[in-house]
């Protein structure tokens, strides 16, 4: 072939593979009708719903009369979870010969009175203190004392036409037992009869009003401390008021009571006749108090899935947020009139922000690499006439040929970087991600020194500067046991910083506020019970500060010996700095509040 002929052959050569090798750096991703990348973050299957099986309450009652032999009809129960609501009669809306158990409204009533002024515990009723009398028919159930009081009661009203002092106090404890006095059954009133609904109902309200109706329940508390519902249960504290009655042959015998299992309960039980009726009562209370026990279980272990569930939900909306945030910002810098296709912006996979989905890079062009790039092609290819022409013969050596276009490909390829947006930071040893878990490694051993290195210059943890006493010792201990990670998605970085999403457990007090008024309670009761009363109230009556305080602390210290039962799940970005010592987390006021369990 003519020399003169292989000069434009050669050139022409340069020049397809220059195209060729400009094509070839282009994304691979934007062909029309590609099916997107599934989610990184899915939905998880629903489930088949809650259940629909029918409570198991009754079937464990009727189980255990059938152990004593004891006919079911000669029962009526109730039982009340003070937490959740739960709430199951057996016989509950028969009328039943209740015993002393009427001692606790009666009881109520006037400790209501107190409570609005209109008597204080040093009155006297009947020529005694109230003090004296509300002691004597709880702890003695003296009923000469009882008589005192609802003579006290019966009088303060009067009735068309009159009517008993006995008839008038059962009027005004009406609404103690959930009533209309105006409405309720004709039984109410023929004597001394409750049904189980209408014991629960007074015990709600002495539940629910215990600040005022604490020195009843204190009470309660010391009554028979082992007979009836207390006669083999020692688990928990329980308040109650037994009701005893005898018309030969038929023994009635009942007892109501406040139970303070993880979730309080209030639960009843009248037996009339009934074969062992003591054994019944006993292991009643034991089988409501494991019932109760049981339901709290599996009510801490659902609210912590469903709280995981939601935390993994949170991530899944924010980065679903970040997505549509980055999509937006995209379509407005098109030029106008111009619209992207369907396919590429429906059903993107979420990205964080520091990442682009492939089309994105498209939008992100700068004039600047782009004219370098067509320099560097223009000078390649003048640069190859000008030596041809320059030598004359017509011969072009290929092997110059294929060093240019190289050196051009070259120059191409590191212009690309400026064309996608890209920016470099010099690679570092250390991968953020393992900062992360070195961080949270000391923290889980208690290395504060070795956690603190982790973080930012001059940064703290935070928890060191909790105080030393038992108290927040359990809570360091328990917040150190709780901690729990694991990173949800690829860790993100831009020059010098980086962000990881992580889903983290910890201990969350806020799950703890119900039940440690709760607790807190029972420890003023059992304070109250152990200390003089000068000790424990002040000259009003109320408790000291000091007291409050040591039963707060004792509470907190005794919910914290399970505190699993107490744990959330939380998402969180950890922020990290690149600096001379490597990439150290930034203790955000995210961080910080989650590490300690803030997560209201």
């Amino acid at each position: 072939m003519n020399r003169m002929k292989q000069t434009p052959i050669t050139m022409g050569l340069s020049l397809l593979l220059c195209v060729l090798l400009l094509l070839g750096l282009c994304p691979s991703g934007l062909a029309e009708g590609e099916a997107p990348e599934e989610a990184a973050l899915t939905e998880a299957e629903a489930d088949g719903g809650e259940s629909t099986q029918r409570d198991d309450w009754e079937t464990r009652l009727l189980l255990m009369l059938q152990e004593h032999d004891a006919n079911p009809e000669t029962v009526g129960a109730g039982y009340y979870n003070l937490v959740t609501g739960e709430e199951h009669y057996y016989n509950g809306d028969q009328y039943r010969v209740s015993g002393s158990m009427y001692k606790v409204p009666l009881n109520m009533l006037f400790l209501n009175w107190i409570d609005e002024g209109k008597l204080t515990m040093d009155d006297s009723v009947g020529g005694y203190r109230y003090a004296q009398l509300l002691e004597g028919t709880i702890i003695d159930s003296n009923n000469d004392y009882a008589r005192m009081l609802w003579d006290y009661a019966g009088a303060t009203i009067e009735t068309n036409p009159a009517s008993t002092f006995y008839h008038r106090y059962r009027i005004l404890i009406a609404p103690l037992m959930g009533e209309d006095p105006d409405n309720v059954d004709d039984k109410y009133y023929e004597n001394n009869f409750f049904t189980p609904r209408q014991v629960i109902s007074c015990l709600r309200q002495l539940y629910e009003g215990r600040e005022k109706y604490d020195r009843l329940i204190e009470t309660m508390q010391r009554a028979e401390p082992e007979k009836y519902f207390k006669l083999r249960e020692r688990r928990f504290n329980i308040a109650h008021k037994y009701g005893w009655f005898a018309e030969d042959p038929v023994l009635y015998l009942n007892d109501c009571a406040l139970c303070f299992t993880d979730d309080p309960i209030a639960i009843v039980l009248f037996t009339s006749g009934t074969e062992n009726a003591y054994g019944v009562l006993t292991d009643y209370c034991t089988l409501m108090c494991d019932y109760a026990q049981e339901k709290h279980e599996e009510r801490i272990a659902r609210e912590q899935e469903e709280a995981e569930a939601a935390a993994l939900q949170a991530e899944r909306d924010r980065l679903a947020a970040e997505a549509a945030a980055t999509a937006a910002a995209a379509s407005t810098a098109e030029p106008a009139g111009e619209s992207r296709p369907a396919a590429e912006t429906e059903n993107r996979e979420p990205q964080p922000a520091a990442r682009r989905a492939d089309a994105d890079w498209l939008h992100e062009l700068t004039l600047g690499p782009i004219i370098c790039m067509g320099l560097i092609l223009a000078g390649t290819l003048a640069a190859v006439i000008w030596f041809a022409l320059r030598r004359r013969s017509g011969r072009l050596n290929l092997w110059y040929g294929l060093g240019a276009i190289l050196f051009a490909a070259l120059a191409m390829i590191l212009c690309f970087p400026g064309m996608s947006g890209w920016s470099y930071v010099a690679e570092q040893e250390e991968d953020p991600r393992e900062v992360i878990e070195d961080f949270f490694t000391a923290m889980k051993s208690g290395d504060r020194e070795a956690a603190d290195a982790c973080l930012t210059s001059g940064a703290e943890s935070g928890l060191t500067t909790l105080p030393t006493d038992e108290m927040h010792a359990a809570v360091r201990e328990a917040l150190r046991e709780s901690w729990d990670f694991s990173f949800l998605g690829d860790c993100s970085s831009e020059k010098a910083s980086a962000w990881q999403e992580i889903q983290l457990r910890v201990l969350d007090f806020s799950r703890m506020e119900k039940q440690l008024q709760t607790e807190t309670r029972i420890q003023l009761l059992e304070l109250a019970r152990t200390m003089d009363r000068e000790s424990v109230y002040d000259e009003d009556g109320n408790y000291r500060p000091e007291v409050a305080g040591m039963a707060y602390d004792q509470a907190m210290v005794s919910l914290l010996q399970q505190p699993q039962d107490y744990y959330g799940s939380v998402g969180v970005r950890v922020e990290l700095a690149l600096t001379k010592g490597g990439w150290k987390i930034v203790p955000t006021k995210a961080l910080v509040s989650a590490l300690t369990g803030s997560l209201a």
